[in-house]
């Protein structure tokens, strides 16, 4: 039996508010006192960069990636999944940055930005707006067939494909690409992890639509660039966000993390200016990995110590 941290009420307020906004279901964390790591959104630079700051912190002795529930959406599903399931976080990186990873050439221009903005504020809500690129998406895989999806699922997969899921917990968030309704795959999901993640990171217009138990499932970024609120009823959440910002205040992961509630300890980290810098405009980029690799690795030395009381009871 599941136990229960967060009291019925709480509970029951939590499942509302995600149904209302499209999440398929919430489960609370097993254990009081739980921890929760959500990294969001951000392409393959942003896969960069939070390899590169999680490796850092994990240098200088804080190890986040052994939180009790990892949250991944779009380039954080890929990240949280190789630090759950791969065997060795420097290794799969090494991959990434050396170039071993077959994945397909894409670029995030202005009007890819702008098809994402004009989601967002379509009459008849978020949800009709996801559903607006999700079946243009699946227009466009039309014109080219399956296997570009196949290739899709295997270059994001990688090391993973084939493997189960990690027996810790990891949930990672995709759009219903018909309906724009927000999903939610986990251990329990019985879904292939590396179809899950290829999913999660199907940037509509860019990356072809996946296809799971005959639904096809787009970016979970277009709910929103973390989903961070689904680390509800953990008593401690840090946030590392390659994308800091959100059309709708609402939808920030700061504003996100405030909905948890004041007893909840909490941080968010977001690429400095130098980080920035170094990943550029172009969130698809691979030209821009390794320096965004070595900026989030050089960052984790300027953040570990806010981040240290918030994950640990160590004193900053």
């Amino acid at each position: 039996m599941v136990k229960r941290f967060v009291g019925r009420g709480a509970a029951d307020r939590a499942d509302r508010r995600l149904t209302a906004s499209g999440l398929r279901r919430w489960v609370p964390p097993p254990e009081p006192g739980s921890r929760a790591l959500v990294l969001g959104g951000g392409g393959a630079t942003g896969i960069a960069w939070l390899g590169g700051l999680l490796m850092g912190l994990r240098d200088l002795g804080l190890d986040l990636i052994d939180a009790d529930t990892m949250i991944g959406t779009s380039a954080g599903s890929v990240v949280a999944a190789n630090a759950r399931g791969g065997d060795d976080l420097e290794a799969a990186f090494a991959s990434f940055l050396g170039g071993q990873v077959a994945v397909p050439a894409g670029s995030f221009r202005t009007r890819d930005a702008a098809r994402f903005v004009a989601a967002q504020v379509v009459p008849g809500g978020a949800r009709r707006g996801r559903a607006m690129l999700g079946r243009a998406a699946i227009r466009a895989a039309s014109l080219t067939g399956a296997s570009t999806e196949e290739a899709w699922v295997a270059a994001i997969g990688h090391d993973l494909a084939g493997r189960p899921w990690p027996e810790r917990r990891l949930v990672i968030t995709a759009v219903d690409a018909r309906t724009g309704q927000s999903v939610v795959f986990d251990n329990d999901s019985g879904v292939p992890l590396e179809r899950a993640m290829a999913a999660s990171c199907a940037v509509p217009g860019i990356y072809p639509p996946v296809h799971i138990n005959g639904r096809a499932y787009v970016d979970g970024g277009l709910r929103t660039v973390t989903n961070a609120d689904l680390a509800e009823g953990h008593e401690r959440v840090v946030v590392l966000a390659p994308i800091p910002f959100a059309v709708k205040r609402t939808d920030r992961p700061a504003e996100l993390l405030a909905r948890l509630g004041p007893e909840v300890r909490s941080a968010v980290v977001v690429p400095d200016r130098a980080a920035s810098h170094a990943m550029g405009y172009d969130l698809l980029d691979l030209r821009k990995v390794g320096g965004a690799a070595a900026a989030g690795r050089a960052q984790a030395a300027r953040v570990v110590d806010r981040l240290r009381p918030v994950w640990t009871d160590e004193p900053a």
